[in-house]
């Protein structure tokens, strides 16, 4: 792993310190996901989940059950 860091730090014009902070900042750094792809992976857990549609009717339900 070491010789792997050295060689990629030469590439980058880094130190090995360099080279290790830039691999953690990128691996910590958020990564920008379209709307589309947002939705594909709610949409994948959420049927993972199995649980029941939120319809109009539903919501009405369950929000006049929580009132007195």
């Amino acid at each position: 792993m070491y010789d792997s860091l050295k060689r990629a730090a030469a590439r980058n014009h880094r130190s090995l310190n360099g080279e290790v902070l830039a691999r953690l900042e990128a691996s910590i750094r958020p990564v920008a996901m379209g709307a589309e792809r947002v939705l594909a992976r709610v949409a994948k857990r959420r049927s993972s989940l199995c649980l029941p549609a939120l319809e109009d009717d539903l919501l009405k339900a369950l929000k006049d059950a929580g009132r007195p």
